[in-house]
């Protein structure tokens, strides 16, 4: 007799833990259904930035300078010729020409203005270390044996002067070859003059002969005296 009642006390032991379950499982399927829900975690902060706006960058590339560059400071006043015609190319290759030997580390450099070269030659006179070079600018209408009429291409010549003397130290020339101008100069490169397609490369290219020059005479002041 005990046997069987402490049987049907475990039976229903079990049914009534089973119940529980049951009610549990139907409760939550009246929330789900009553559209009652939870609530639900706050999303997390996407974390700031770190890298500033676009606009706020300065994103002009650095000017690509050879290697090498000048121990001591030189100061250089900077003046140009232009042809009767003006070509808004001489502006630009003038412009190109400055800003390129002011990219050089010790070097500095003033516009004097639009000059010949006697003016030119006056000015250096006058100056006792800062050396003097003139751009001068002429419209290449032969080329090849044709005289090409209202010609968009350059000549274009730069001049080094001493201080104190006036002396022409050293001179070059750069030809600026304009997109769809008249007949291509040909090229005698690599020991010909530089021929350039467009006028900022042309300045850069007068420039760095002007600092190529700049950095041989240095060296030759360092140079013992035997």
């Amino acid at each position: 007799m005990s046997f069987f009642l402490h049987r049907e006390r475990k039976t229903l032991k079990y049914a009534g833990f089973a119940a529980i379950l049951l009610s549990l499982g139907l409760v939550d399927r009246v929330d789900a259904q009553s559209g009652r829900r939870g609530p639900k975690p706050s999303p997390s902060r996407s974390p700031l930035p770190t890298t500033l706006p676009s606009e706020e960058l300065d994103t002009k590339p650095a000017p690509l300078l050879p290697h090498g560059g000048l121990n001591q400071k030189a100061h250089l006043l900077i003046g140009r010729k232009i042809t009767k015609r003006h070509l808004q190319s001489e502006d630009a290759i003038f412009a190109s020409f400055v800003n390129r030997l002011k990219a050089y580390p010790n070097v500095g450099g003033a516009s004097i203005g639009d000059v010949n070269r006697q003016d030119a030659v006056i000015q250096a006179r006058r100056e006792t270390e800062s050396f003097v070079v003139l751009l001068s600018f002429e419209i290449d209408s032969f080329q090849n044996g044709t005289i090409i009429q209202n010609s968009p291409d350059l000549q274009i010549e730069y001049q080094i002067l001493a201080p104190r003397t006036g002396k022409k130290l050293t001179q070059g020339k750069v030809y600026f070859q304009s997109i769809g101008g008249g007949r291509m100069r040909k090229s005698e490169w690599p020991g010909g003059t530089p021929i350039r397609i467009t006028a900022e490369a042309a300045g850069v290219e007068a420039a760095d002969h002007v600092h190529d020059w700049l950095r041989l005479n240095e060296l030759r002041k360092k140079r013992p005296i035997k």
